[in-house]
């Protein structure tokens, strides 16, 4: 673990190498076109090529220090509206965010308008995010790789990849192709969703997809007779990360009081760390990892969880910045913190149409949806989305994935040293460190449940 007199130092040091990394994530983009189209997890099973995508390169990315302005708003959001009877929850939502975009370029109207709303910006600008930390995420841990150090801890990996399947036959706007080639790196496979052995085929092809893009972390996201016979169209967004802390943590064991008073006997890892927030609703600090790319942020409620997440959502939606100024803080502190945290692995799945729907999301799910943008008429509209996360924390490091699938069908058819010991209900954040942008998140409320 990087110590509290050289965290800021380190953070200079790792925006230096963002400009780095950006340059070369610019000069490995392929030209989307045929067999091509290989880079960003574009590619299906076995290493096929998709069926149809657009002569277009995929667009440089932009600036990285504008790339988590629009994800973090929805990511309070979301995190606020998730069910709170669930006891542990992690959820990705920027995954949502993209996979949700993906189809927005092609919505036109009032849904549109609702979209852009509920996601927090408008669609270019929240493709532009997407293609920005795809492209970030990918050059995580290449610094590290190159210097091959066998002594020091394996490099950070991490990945932010596309899909998308498409009823064959079904005719698309040259736009929308476009759109995928240059913003999300995706051409489209072709699958008869209308022939049931078929349908079945599709399903499985893209499950394989989700579990090779995240280390078979995240399996049957979409499960049995979700597809139907009246599907036209399915995007899916899939992020995975691992990385090892800067030193490994200790393990002792401990106890951890849920948040109806029962006691639970767990592993407790120990350690220390660089960084410290502290406000009126809540305490937090960051566990960096090995090359400095990524990091946790792990935030202790003092007054419950409801009113953390209540308040971050509110904010949100005024405009405010809770989880985002939480997060610059921790990047801007140098306070030493010892640090206990319960070692934990949970997953979490869910369908977030309700959820979406609760946000003001309405039309895309209804017969007013407009994605004319998509075949030229109104007759498609979001039947489903479903999204599978799982994050797992230990002595050496964490890992976590997600997945989120859009299915859409056809109408007609302080200085001091501190302490933090989270022996309580507690929120966690992976984030990426330049941008600030909460990759994977969620709550824990009894680490003995786990996958």
């Amino acid at each position: 673990m990087r110590p509290a007199s050289s965290r800021a130092r380190g953070v200079d040091d790792h925006r230096v190498r963002l400009r780095r990394r950006t340059v070369l994530a610019v000069a490995a983009t392929l030209p989307l076109a045929g067999a091509g189209l290989t880079s960003c997890g574009a590619e299906g099973e076995g290493g096929a090529a998709p069926d149809l995508s657009a002569e277009l390169p995929r667009s440089e990315p932009g600036p990285v220090q504008d790339a988590g302005e629009l994800v973090t708003p929805f990511t309070a959001r979301m995190l606020g509206a998730i069910d709170r009877e669930e006891v542990n929850a992690v959820c990705a939502p920027l995954s949502a965010q993209i996979a949700l975009t993906m189809i927005g370029m092609g919505a036109g109207g009032a849904t549109r308008t609702q979209m852009e709303e509920v996601l927090g910006g408008q669609m270019e600008h929240l493709a532009a995010t997407a293609n920005t930390l795809s492209q970030l995420l990918v050059a995580v841990g290449d610094e590290e790789r190159e210097q091959g150090d066998e002594e020091s801890p394996e490099p950070a990996r991490a990945s932010l990849v596309n899909g998308t399947w498409l009823q064959e036959g079904f005719e698309v706007q040259q736009s929308f192709l476009e759109d995928l080639a240059t913003w999300f790196g995706s051409g489209v496979f072709e699958a008869d969703f209308t022939d049931d052995a078929e349908r079945e085929a599709a399903r499985e092809e893209i499950n394989g997809w989700v579990a090779g893009s995240t280390d078979d972390l995240i399996e049957e996201l979409i499960p049995e007779d979700t597809l139907t016979a009246g599907t036209r169209l399915v995007l899916v967004n899939a992020l995975h990360l691992q990385a090892a802390w800067q030193q490994p943590l200790t393990v002792e064991g401990g106890r951890f009081t849920t948040a109806d008073g029962e006691e639970r006997s767990c592993e407790m890892l120990h350690g220390s760390t660089g960084s410290w927030y502290e406000d009126e609703m809540c305490r937090a600090t960051s566990l960096d990892t090995y090359g400095g790319d990524l990091a946790l942020a792990l935030v202790q409620p003092t007054g419950g969880l409801a009113e953390v997440l209540s308040t971050w959502a509110e904010m949100s939606a005024g405009g405010g910045s809770g989880l985002a100024a939480l997060l610059g803080a921790l990047e801007a502190s140098e306070v030493t913190t010892q640090l206990s945290v319960p070692a934990f692995g949970i997953d979490w799945e869910a369908s977030l149409k309700d959820l979406l729907e609760g946000l003001g999301m309405t039309d895309a799910f209804s017969g007013a949806a407009d994605f004319s943008g998509v075949t030229g008429t109104t007759d498609l509209v979001i039947d489903e989305v479903l999204q599978k996360a799982v994050i797992t924390v230990d002595e050496n490091g964490m890992e976590a994935a997600a997945a989120t699938a859009v299915m859409v069908a056809e109408t007609s058819v302080q200085v001091a040293e501190q302490e933090l010991v989270l022996d309580s209900p507690f929120l966690v954040l992976a984030y990426e460190r330049t941008t600030l942008a909460p990759l994977v998140v969620g709550w824990i409320g009894d680490p003995t449940q786990t996958r």
